[in-house]
């Protein structure tokens, strides 16, 4: 045991050096330095943000000043994952009802004809993945719009916990799950994008924040909000529960977000020439070039006509000092979305129609936000 711990240990400790390693080693012969870095955004993993080891220590021993950030999408990953024992044991429950179908290609070959035969709106489920972000919410959804053909199958099948399929609460927990998912995956789904920065994202964060007086709602009788849920026989008998799970997401938000409200201090790069934009936390300088900023009518003619990071390109020229800090806050990456975009885009290509397994140009070329001349 102990030497399986201590081999662990080192295997963790060579995969940083090497990273680290690699990443110098790019980043030279590119004639590229560290303190040409603005930001450096993460997934919260150990191995990036140990304080001695990790890869931010390591940037940071080269480029003090570098700004670190936990990529939004993680973190709503992770405020998702925190559910009343209820709840959790639905879902549970629930995947392993799917994977005992979709692991197994005989059953999901009759399941598929089952639902044929009855008409059902899909032919079938779909496996759930727990790197797959958007995966729980459909898989749940999916599950939800078949569970009376699944409960037929399961007479003849043993399918796990299929009692618990005629049991119209747990049928009701379900649907409720869908629904939250189903929100939650609207708000993945928003966040990921290439031109995504850390003000849209925070935005969307702080809308869909907003919307969990959800509970309020809830305490009142309405859930127009859960359509599934509220389609439930027994869906009045579990707002508790509900309501409990909708406290804990505020909660978990509130925790993994706590900077939320500090974003309004950037109003004045969304719209410089907004006279109630404040400017208190800015430099001397950087507040009387804003002042002239906002009264220079050919620039606001421009703000109308191009996006916001080119805007305050096309302005470093006449206003370098306001444009300079704009510039370094729209630079920051919200998510880990294009390191997500590199890794999909290999798989998709590394499949086994290809005669060879080199893909590093095909890569550059798909990855690349300039369209190819061919």
């Amino acid at each position: 045991m102990l030497m399986e711990t201590l081999s662990k240990r080192l295997f963790s400790s060579a995969k940083k050096w090497k990273a680290n390693r690699v990443t110098n080693n790019y980043l030279k012969e590119n004639s590229l330095t560290w303190n040409m870095c603005v930001s450096l955004c993460t997934d919260g993993a150990a191995s990036m943000t140990g304080r001695v080891k990790g890869f931010i220590a390591k940037v940071k021993a080269q480029n003090p000043h570098i700004v670190t950030n936990h990529c939004i999408l993680h973190r709503e990953a992770l405020v998702a994952k925190t559910m009343p024992p209820e709840l959790t044991e639905v879902l549970n429950q629930a995947v392993q009802m799917v994977n005992y179908i979709k692991s197994r290609p005989l059953k999901s070959r009759l399941f598929s004809q089952l639902c044929a035969e009855m008409r059902a709106n899909h032919q079938s489920l779909i496996l759930h993945t727990e790197v797959h972000w958007l995966s729980r919410g459909k898989v749940l959804s999916r599950l939800y719009e078949l569970r009376e053909e699944l409960l037929e199958f399961s007479c003849e099948h043993a399918v796990p916990h299929k009692d618990k399929l005629a049991d119209e609460r747990w049928c009701a927990r379900l649907a409720y799950l869908a629904d939250i998912f189903g929100h939650l995956n609207e708000l993945n789904a928003k966040l990921q994008g290439r031109n995504e920065n850390i003000l849209s994202s925070t935005d969307k964060i702080r809308g869909f924040m907003g919307k969990l007086l959800w509970r309020e709602a809830l305490e009142q009788g309405s859930m127009d909000m859960f359509p599934l849920a509220s389609a439930a026989p027994q869906a009045a008998r579990e707002r508790a529960v509900y309501s409990e799970h909708l406290q804990t997401l505020k909660e978990r938000f509130e925790r993994y977000f706590p900077r939320v409200a500090d974003i309004e201090d950037y109003d004045w790069i969304r719209d410089p020439f907004n006279q109630e934009s404040s400017t208190e936390k800015l430099t001397m300088k950087e507040r009387e070039e804003c002042v002239e900023l906002r009264v220079d009518r050919t620039l606001k003619l421009k703000f109308s006509e191009l996006p916001l990071d080119q805007f305050w390109l096309a302005s470093a020229s006449e206003y370098p000092s306001i444009s300079h800090h704009a510039i370094e806050q729209l630079l920051l990456f919200p998510t880990t979305y294009l390191c997500e975009l590199a890794f999909s885009t290999l798989i998709y290509m590394k499949n086994n129609r290809r005669s060879r397994l080199s893909v590093e140009q095909d890569l550059r070329v798909a990855l690349s936000s300039v369209p190819p001349r061919i």
